[in-house]
């Protein structure tokens, strides 16, 4: 099985990359997973509370869960993975199976941020978006699928997304294989992945 993880900020496009990929390798068993599945389960304090907790710091993902999770996968066990509310802000019941597969998708701002997780990585990927269309993109989803107003969007981007996207997410590039702006080349990346796929699947391979 071969690991490809997906990091840049929100509204960078991480989403979208992944399903081109699992796209073009239709005829694989392909998996993926969202780090913001893991977000901690905040569900014992009421919604207004949860509101306001700053979920692009850190803390507010369960980063253990995810390390053990993706260890047994990478065993050969199939694993039951969180899901996640983001309209309320909590941990849902029901949960996700991943079965083992060829390739499995990983994406998330912040999924490059640690040493012990980024080992586990054969390709990493950063996009590098300027924050005034990422924001664009924050707005336009949020209204869309969320039910948040735009001042309640521009609120959240400039005073929690921005500073933890600046201490955080933009510094955590460093640590990608690749590093692509939003007119980015799918082809590249996919001769990156055939070659982890069908060449040299040597673990952590630069090119």
């Amino acid at each position: 099985m071969i690991i490809v993880a997906i990091s840049g900020g929100t509204g960078s496009g991480k989403t979208t990359l992944a399903k081109k990929i699992i796209k073009n390798y239709s005829k694989l068993k392909v998996n993926y997973l969202s780090l913001d599945y893991y977000y901690k389960d905040y569900s014992d304090i009421s919604f207004n509370k949860r509101s306001k907790i700053n979920f692009d710091h850190p803390n507010s993902i369960d980063f253990k869960l995810f390390y053990q999770q993706i260890s047994k996968h990478i065993k050969g066990y199939d694993i039951k993975t969180p899901t996640y509310s983001y309209k309320r802000h909590k941990r849902l019941k029901k949960t996700l199976l991943i079965k083992q597969g060829d390739l499995l998708i990983l994406d998330g701002i912040l999924i490059l941020l640690k040493n012990n997780i980024r080992d586990f990585f054969d390709l990493s990927i950063f996009l590098d978006v300027s924050s005034s269309k990422r924001l664009e993109r924050r707005i336009s989803r949020d209204k869309r699928e969320r039910g948040r107003s735009i001042a309640e969007v521009e609120e959240r981007f400039l005073k929690m997304i921005k500073p933890m996207h600046k201490k955080y997410v933009e510094p955590s590039k460093n640590f990608a294989d690749i590093i692509l702006d939003e007119d980015y080349d799918f082809e590249l990346i996919k001769n990156k992945i055939d070659q982890k796929l069908y060449g040299n699947n040597q673990k952590n391979k630069r090119f």
